[in-house]
């Protein structure tokens, strides 16, 4: 089968984390996989079977050699000013009055829709951002191949006008693919996708070679002095994590009981969050030591992993915090949380936004955690050899 994923970058993100996954996933079981990029921004290797094609011809982002290597092999997408597609653009645009006609939509839709001159796959997976422009350089090129979004938030928190365009542009999508029963719930209750139409699959988090990972020492000194407990919290540094709940409960929480706070991300919050620390005196028992190349160490390590978001998808940091033994306490927000954690049975379950609940919670797992092969056990559902397995299956059906 030839499989063509669209997305946004191959970045450090989750969703970046998960199409990686994928992607190899499907090639070594024999399949033919493009990646079409449209940021050209690439952190991990692809293997030389798995052809990249770009819609930019300047790199914005490389970090390593390999990453290099891998541009050595790009194709970059150019479309040709050809009137028929100006035409079909006009149409498609008419078609889906919700797409704004943007220069950067217009760019992106013309690289699909040369793409898709050029190779002729079986069927797309775009990435939830990028459905856009993908199903607008379909009815570019006047081709039906499936197109089959993965949706990696719940779409109930986005507005009016996200969920009408949502609606109208879905019902052209021959499946859509949730990452959760929440997100999956989601799009039948917000978007009216009919419930028959959307699969779940678990996205493939744990991968080969995280024990090994887990098993480094981790690059914080506080992870291996004196055994004072260590709080962790892994994420980006923005509105949907919530951390100044966090910091307000782990303020009550060193009230009275000695413990450390180490936040590893960084995002656009960073300066409100370090300020919210001095605000409460925690500046020598709270640590941000930014992004960290593996964070597996950190949760291995630590005596409790936290999340604190107002809304998710299928947060993957509490599912590697399980695969490595590490007790585990997040709010119940959309989506994921509770059916991570069992609805509470192997981790608390706090209300969003509740700084005393939250502080209560850590105290209580910090006091009594849990057995740590009892996490990995469940840790185990969301291999990445499940959900390739999954998106095999569903494709066959699909494109079959």
């Amino acid at each position: 089968m030839h499989i063509a994923f669209v997305v946004q970058h191959l970045g450090d993100y989750g969703t970046e984390q998960v199409t990686h996954q994928l992607v190899n996933g499907l090639s070594h079981r024999g399949h033919e996989v493009d990646v079409i990029l449209f940021q050209t921004i690439i952190h991990r290797h692809l293997p030389e079977g798995i052809r990249v094609f770009l819609t930019r011809d300047a790199p914005d982002r490389l970090t390593s050699e390999r990453s290099a290597q891998v541009l050595v092999r790009a194709v970059v997408l150019r479309s040709p000013a050809r009137s028929l597609w100006w035409a079909r653009m006009a149409s498609a645009l008419h078609w889906n009055p919700y797409a704004l006609p943007s220069g950067d939509l217009l760019r992106k839709a013309c690289a699909v829709a040369s793409y898709l001159e050029m190779e002729k796959p079986d069927c797309m997976l775009p990435q939830y951002s990028p459905m856009w422009a993908t199903f607008l350089g379909r009815h570019m090129t006047g081709k039906h191949l499936p197109i089959i979004p993965v949706v990696h938030s719940d779409v109930r928190h986005r507005g009016h006008r996200f969920r009408l365009r949502a609606r109208y542009l879905l019902s052209e999508a021959a499946h859509l693919v949730g990452v959760s029963q929440g997100v999956s719930e989601s799009l039948t209750t917000a978007v009216e996708v009919p419930r028959e139409k959307v699969t779940t699959i678990y996205n493939p988090v744990i991968t080969p070679d995280l024990r090994a990972k887990a098993a480094e020492q981790p690059d914080h000194s506080w992870l291996r002095d004196d055994g004072t407990p260590v709080i962790l919290a892994v994420g980006r540094l923005g509105k949907p994590k919530d951390y100044p709940t966090l910091i307000r409960a782990f303020a009550r929480l060193t009230t009275h009981r000695a413990c450390r706070l180490v936040i590893l991300g960084e995002g656009p919050l960073r300066k409100e969050i370090e300020g919210l620390v001095e605000n409460f005196k925690l500046s020598d028992r709270v640590s941000l030591p930014g992004w960290v190349q593996n964070p597996f160490a950190f949760m291995a390590h630590a005596s409790l992993l936290v999340l604190s978001s107002t809304f998710e998808g299928l947060p993957s940091v509490l599912v590697e915090a399980l695969a490595c033994g590490c007790p585990c306490v997040s709010t119940d927000c959309p989506s994921g949380p509770a059916e991570i954690l069992l609805n509470g049975d192997i981790g608390p379950l706090v209300p969003v936004g509740d700084d005393a609940a939250l502080a209560e919670a850590m105290e209580r797992v910090l006091d009594r955690p849990p057995d740590r092969h009892v996490l990995q056990r469940r840790a185990a559902d969301f291999s990445a050899d499940r959900a390739v397995a999954a998106y095999e299956n569903l494709l066959s059906e699909l494109v079959g």
